[in-house]
């Protein structure tokens, strides 16, 4: 690539003058330096504007709409933000197509009803759906407020997530796919073309891959949101319609090419199990800080969870391209690092995961793929 990084208004502008003899006045404010004063301001934009061509030319360091354009070369497209799917509760029977708003921390959310799910002791179920797309819907759960007057509804409930809302696919995550391409081929059924056709698909954030997981023809496949973390049923079901559904009337995903699986496939869509983490540790802070270990415990989960979501981003990565074999481990002296990155904290001790002082080292098998999420944190002072 061509080094545009000299080419601003000075440089330029000396570069100019140097052509000029010395026997004719260059200095500041002379007729010359003032003549070729604007043409270098003219020509340090047009190199920002090559500078940017050319950066936006390659996929490692293109961006946006460019970015956009690079990949859909090789039929990959940017994954849209989704909405987030949750159950709603009422006392009585509602609409499908009703309109509740929640009054959250980031201010009023609107949900529709899908979908009839059941009747139970504790009410009539239904599927509602977030209006605004993106992680805000995953949240909220409380009382929801009718936007159209339903008679005899004197309770209105919103309690499980059942498909997480997503953000719009960032450059970084829609990069990554687009190389992995060129890692393996792509081709009939091997394990980069279920990988590709899976993560190509809005709200799929991580894939495990188990061929022969049963037996001769059978594939698992285990994923996870957008967010990293466990599918809810909804997603479940998206994936496995589009790569192996089952026929009219089954249950079971058919063999016979329903979907991208090849014939013969039986693929089965399933999602990892949540590992929740209960750490403990010792904190020393300076001794100017007062009251630390509750001042300072909110910055602490902060970091502990920005380390577990690397820890989660490497979920579905392989160890080795022609072993089918995965790896998750919580290390502690990662968790010790990331909690020293705040300037008030002097040292970290007695680090316990779950009552161990150990390393965790998820199970990630045909039977079990864990997910380690963050549970309690407990701070000592020292």
């Amino acid at each position: 690539m061509i080094d545009f990084s000299n080419k601003n208004y000075a440089n330029i502008l000396a570069a100019q003058l140097s052509r000029i003899p010395d026997t004719i006045d260059k200095r500041e404010g002379s007729m010359i330096q003032t003549a070729l004063g604007p043409e270098s301001w003219y020509l340090e934009g047009l190199y920002l504007d090559l500078n940017s061509v050319q950066k936006n030319a390659y996929a490692e360091t293109a961006g946006g709409i460019f970015l956009d354009m690079l990949v859909a070369e090789r039929g990959i497209e940017r994954k849209t933000a989704t909405y987030a799917v949750k159950k709603g509760v009422f006392n009585r029977e509602v609409s499908v197509g009703s309109r509740f708003s929640a009054l959250t921390g980031s201010g009023y959310l609107t949900y529709r009803i899908m979908e009839f799910i059941a009747q139970t002791d504790a009410g009539y179920m239904y599927k509602m759906r977030c209006e605004t797309a993106g992680e805000i819907g995953n949240n909220y759960t409380g009382q929801l407020i009718a936007i159209d007057y339903v008679t005899g509804l004197t309770s209105a409930e919103l309690t499980d997530l059942l498909s997480a809302g997503t953000e719009e696919e960032t450059d970084d995550s829609l990069r990554e796919r687009y190389l992995a391409t060129f890692d393996v081929a792509s081709f009939g059924g091997n394990i980069a073309s279920y990988r590709n056709a899976i993560l190509a698909i809005d709200g799929v954030g991580a894939v495990q891959i188990y061929p022969a997981w049963q037996g001769g023809g059978t594939v698992l496949c285990s994923i996870l949101n957008g967010n990293l973390k466990p599918a809810g049923s909804e997603l479940i079901n998206i994936v496995q319609n589009t790569i192996c559904p089952p026929e009219n009337g089954e249950t079971e995903p058919s063999a016979n090419g329903y979907g991208m699986a090849p014939i013969g496939a039986v693929v089965t869509i399933g999602t990892g199990t949540e590992l929740v983490l209960n750490i403990s540790l010792t904190v020393q802070f300076l001794a100017s800080v007062q009251n630390g270990e509750t001042a300072y415990k909110s910055q602490i989960e902060e970091k502990i969870e920005a380390y577990l979501e690397t820890v989660r981003q490497s979920w579905g990565a392989m160890l080795k391209s022609q072993k089918i074999e995965y790896a998750v481990t919580i290390y502690v002296s990662r968790i010790i690092y990331a909690i020293l990155d705040i300037p008030e904290i002097v040292n970290v001790t007695d680090v316990t995961i779950n009552g161990s002082a150990s390393d965790v080292v998820c199970v990630e098998n045909s039977s079990m793929q864990q997910v380690p999420v963050l549970g309690t944190v407990t701070i000592n002072g020292s």
